[in-house]
Parts: structure tokens; C-alpha cells; sequence
């Protein structure tokens, strides 16, 4: 029998668009003949569902012509003349969500809360790979290299901006770069010469989060991806990749606008670093393995080819087209590369599921106005 997939995305982020291509590219390349695939589309808070495969159902999206849905107890419910209506219980979710509540945990935490296997890291690991800030003290703590780097909240910067800036210019050297912790996609990063770009560019960050990360930025550089999946006990690293930018760096525009494909401004795979690539896979297979993730991440570096020096940049917990093509060189396809991620989703939840209960007779023995005991 066909286990029944809820493929979810959308959701309140900036990124809403970008999932909606992830998700169209694993409905069509899902192996039809195992799954039962649901797109459930995350809209103002609310889930969406209805059988389409098409890009233009949610460009503009269309509320009145999608059915809202309601999980309850594991399963999805319509509601129909003020009634609710089974819609189907999902087997395993594969979420295709870019940012927002459908990659920080918050979907996560409302899968597990239901008991439905999800292709996605943890509630904890998601949050912390969404907040980039927080990624760079794991990563210090983890004694990996990262840039020299200060956090400036929207708050500190809009009451004193000149005092903000001076905090930044006592810690850190110019160029500068300047990014919302908590967005993908390079949206609101911008470059800093000095300190009137600084000003701008922490203007423009504050657009589009409240907690905002600067860091030295290296001036000879390339920037390499390297993508890895749980497979049981196995940790399968992909090849590494180097993309292709004219800019300081990857722009929205080079990840998903040039020749209208995600992706379209070129790559090289295997990354052209030398024997660094070996470091850049080893960083890899051991933040996976040390932070417990599930599903497919991808950790983006910057190399320093004058250092010869490996810097991880950040964690991406749900990337985009689940960077399948770094797989293929493997020989795992993307049909494949899906199977794998719902499987070890319902057998990494079966291992790591906790106790619901703790008995005990606690409650006959308290009485109404004593005290507890700490």
C-alpha cells in the first residue's frame, strides 16, 4: 500500500515563492508507485490543501479556491457546512518550506506534537539553523573557524545608531557584510566599505529582521556548498560545489533569477579547492553527526585562497530543491534521494521517540494546600 505524504510549503516568509518550485520539483520527481502525495500549502497561518501540481494554482495565491484544512490528532480535516470532513492521515510530512514558521521549528513542533514523521532536523536543530547568529555559537563551540562577527539588535541600532556603529567599528575591520539572522536567499544582506554603507546597510537589514549579524568579509574568496542526508546509520555527504557569481556575493538574483532557473548562474561540482574539499566534507559528516540533524541539510563555507582557510558560513536545514543535484554525481537520483528522506523520517522517529507517560501516583497523594517540595 502507498504511504500517504503531506508535502508541505508556503508558509509567512519571504521565501514563500521558493518553496512553492521545491515542492513542484519533488511532485514530480516522487516515486508515484510508493506515495500518496497531499500538497498542503501554508497561507497566513492557516493549511490549504487541494490536488494541483501546477505553479500557477499559488501565484497569486487564491484562498477560495483551495480547500482550508485542519490537523487534529495526527490527521487533516476540511470543513464542509460548519462540519469537519476526514481529508487523510499523513504517513510522513515532507516539508519544502524556505524560512519562515515552516523551517524555524514551528511546523516541526506541530508534526511531532501530532506523532507525523517529518523529513526535517528537530525542533531544537531547525531553530538553531535558522537564526544565524545563534549557528556561529555553536560553531565557535564546536572550535570550527568563523569569521570575526558582533550581533546588533533593530532595537540597539534604531535608538542610537551612532553608538551602534561605533560598538561595531571597535570589534571589527571594514569590508563589512551585513545580514538578518534569521533570512535565507541572501535577502537584506548588503556590503559595507565604510561607515556610511554601514549605516545603510544595517538600515536595510532591519527591514527584514530584528536581530542583525556583521561580519569581516573576506575580499579573495569562494564561496562552496557540501550537502548531506541521514541514510540509517549513515551519513551520505554529497559532492561539493562551488557557485558561480560576478557580485561580492551570491545574490537572490544568482540563486534563483539567472536564465529563469533556480540556480542558473552556473556552478562547479566538485568545487575547485584542492585538498580543502576533503576539510569541507569532514566539517560536514561531523556537524550532522554532533548535532543530531535529520533530512537533507546543506552547510555553505567560504574558503580563503590566500589563508587557505575553511570558514563555515551558515546552515541551511531545508535547502532549496533539496539540493538534489549535488547527490547525482552519487548515482542517487532525485526520486531516489525522496524515498530515502521519507523513509529514514518514519525510522529516525520511531528511534528518537520519547515516553508519553511517566506513571505515578503523585496526584492521589497531594492534598489540596500543601506544599511542594523543591
Amino acid at each position: 500500500m502507498r504511504k500517504k505524504i503531506a508535502l508541505f510549503f508556503g508558509g509567512r516568509s519571504l521565501e514563500s515563492d521558493i518553496s512553492v518550485i521545491t515542492a513542484m520539483q519533488v511532485l514530480s520527481n516522487i516515486d508515484k508507485s510508493q506515495y500518496k502525495v497531499e500538497p498542503v500549502y501554508m497561507y497566513e497561518g492557516d493549511f490549504y490543501v487541494k490536488d494541483v501540481d501546477k505553479l500557477d494554482s499559488f501565484s497569486a495565491f487564491n484562498p477560495i479556491e483551495h480547500s482550508k484544512a485542519i490537523l487534529y490528532k495526527g490527521e487533516f480535516y476540511t470543513v464542509k457546512r460548519n462540519s469537519f470532513v476526514k481529508y487523510f492521515k499523513p504517513d510522513a510530512a515532507f516539508i519544502c518550506c524556505h524560512g519562515g514558521e515552516g523551517e524555524s521549528g514551528i511546523l516541526q513542533a506541530v508534526l511531532e506534537y501530532n506523532g507525523i514523521p517529518h523529513t526535517s532536523p528537530s525542533v531544537l536543530a531547525s531553530a538553531c539553523g535558522m537564526d544565524k547568529a545563534l549557528s556561529k555559537q555553536l560553531f565557535d563551540g564546536m572550535l570550527l573557524n568563523t569569521l570575526p562577527h558582533e550581533v546588533v539588535s533593530k532595537e540597539e541600532f534604531e535608538r542610537d545608531s551612532e553608538r551602534a556603529i561605533q560598538r561595531l567599528e571597535s570589534f571589527l575591520t571594514y569590508p563589512l557584510i551585513v545580514k538578518p539572522s534569521c533570512q535565507g536567499s541572501s535577502i537584506g544582506i548588503t556590503v559595507a566599505e565604510n561607515r556610511e554603507q554601514l549605516d545603510f546597510a544595517l538600515q536595510v537589514a532591519c527591514r527584514f529582521d530584528t536581530k542583525i549579524i556583521v561580519e569581516h568579509k573576506l575580499t579573495d574568496f569562494v564561496e562552496v556548498n557540501c550537502a548531506a542526508f541521514r541514510d540509517g546509520e549513515r551519513i551520505v555527504l554529497s559532492e561539493t560545489e562551488q557557485p558561480l557569481t560576478l557580485n561580492d556575493f551570491l545574490t537572490f538574483d544568482d540563486k534563483y533569477m539567472s536564465n529563469g532557473k533556480m540556480g542558473g548562474g552556473g556552478h562547479v561540482i566538485p568545487a575547485d579547492i584542492g585538498t580543502l574539499d576533503l576539510i569541507v566534507k569532514a566539517n560536514t559528516e561531523r556537524i550532522y553527526r554532533e548535532l543530531d540533524l535529520n533530512g537533507v541539510i546543506r552547510v555553505d563555507y567560504l574558503v580563503d585562497k590566500v589563508r587557505n582557510k575553511v570558514y563555515i558560513n551558515e546552515i541551511n536545514t531545508v535547502p532549496g530543491s533539496m539540493a538534489f543535484y549535488l547527490f547525482e554525481p552519487l548515482g542517487i537520483d532525485f526520486a531516489a534521494l525522496i524515498s530515502k528522506l521519507i523513509e529514514n523520517a518514519v525510522n529516525y522517529q520511531s528511534l528518537h521517540r520519547t515516553p508519553s507517560a511517566f506513571k505515578t501516583d503523585v496526584l492521589s497523594k497531594f492534598k489540596g494546600g500543601a506544599k511542594m517540595s523543591k
